[in-house]
């Protein structure tokens, strides 16, 4: 690639890449080996890690010191403005809420740095290096103990409190985003489509099954309110996925398990389940309710 054109991530230097022309060069771009120019620094791009919707996450090293880091690469090259500027405002709420999160909670990803190559239409985000995504563990282990369990769950309410008490619906709350650090510590990642609470979004978002049925069902063009009960079916979704080795359905009574399995001998992770799986948002618990229940403090 050479030396880019580096620019920061504002919305008025995205609008003069966003044509299709571009496509073909940004989808044959090979990351994983290449050493390239971001913001202050050089890096080199190691292994992908994972990818998503909006992006694609590499492990790579900083030149300079040899710091290991994760990179998000996210292609703004789109085939209307509309577009484009979407993905931009998924960048800048990333950026934004991961650094204002991270200096409250040490179980929110911290934010290095981020740049954007004008050429390319690639935009880069540095954040730390984490071990593994907690879905990838799920998948080697299948099924953590009562004790991991619960360390992890722990964990996830402290999170679950930090974006309550700042105001924020993450809306993509699953393993996957959840990324393990060493000494078994849990951080929050992908905060892109994270929406201040107590306003208006608009249609669907999130990841069938782990986001709450009026976040993911929600008819094209629907009003919905953010609160943070839409988080908590995530997470009683995280902890049906650690307990249940599978998501749970949609199909009420939510929080039964699987046909093939029987429920789990631990009646407060039950309550929990039972309480965070319901289908009405004002019938689900609130952020507080997990931090004072016995499976959190006991």
């Amino acid at each position: 690639m050479g030396q880019e054109e580096s620019v920061p991530i504002k919305k008025e230097n995205v609008a003069p890449v966003l044509h299709s022309n571009c496509r073909k060069t940004i989808e044959n771009l090979a990351l994983q080996g290449r050493a390239l120019p971001i913001n202050r620094g050089q890096y080199k791009f190691g292994h992908e890690l994972g990818s998503g919707a909006f992006g694609t996450v590499y492990s790579a090293r900083r030149v300079q010191d040899n710091k290991a880091v994760a990179i998000k690469v996210v292609s703004l090259v789109t085939l209307n403005n509309k577009e484009g500027l979407m993905l931009t405002n998924s960048i800048l709420t990333e950026i934004e809420m991961s650094k204002s999160l991270s200096q409250v909670s040490n179980h929110v990803v911290r934010m290095h740095d981020f740049d954007f190559h004008r050429k390319t239409g690639l935009a880069f985000l540095i954040m730390e290096l984490g071990e593994r995504d907690l879905e990838k563990l799920l998948k080697e282990r299948l099924r953590l103990t009562s004790t991991e369990r619960k360390e992890v769950w722990r964990q996830c309410v402290d999170i679950a409190m930090t974006l309550h008490d700042n105001k924020i619906v993450h809306l993509d709350i699953k393993p996957q985003n959840l990324v393990i650090f060493p000494g078994n510590k849990i951080k929050l990642v992908d905060l892109g489509i994270a929406q201040r609470a107590y306003k208006h979004r608009v249609g669907s978002n999130g990841t069938w099954l782990y986001s709450a049925p009026e976040v993911t069902n929600a008819a094209r063009g629907q009003m919905m309110l953010n609160t943070s009960k839409a988080d908590v079916w995530s997470w009683g979704a995280v902890l049906y996925r650690m307990t249940y080795s599978e998501p749970p359905k949609y199909t009420r009574p939510c929080f039964q398990p699987p046909k093939h399995l029987a429920i789990s001998k631990d009646n407060n992770l039950t309550d929990v389940l039972r309480h965070t799986l319901v289908s009405d948002p004002v019938e689900r618990a609130d952020p507080p309710w997990l931090a004072q229940h016995p499976y959190t403090t006991s």
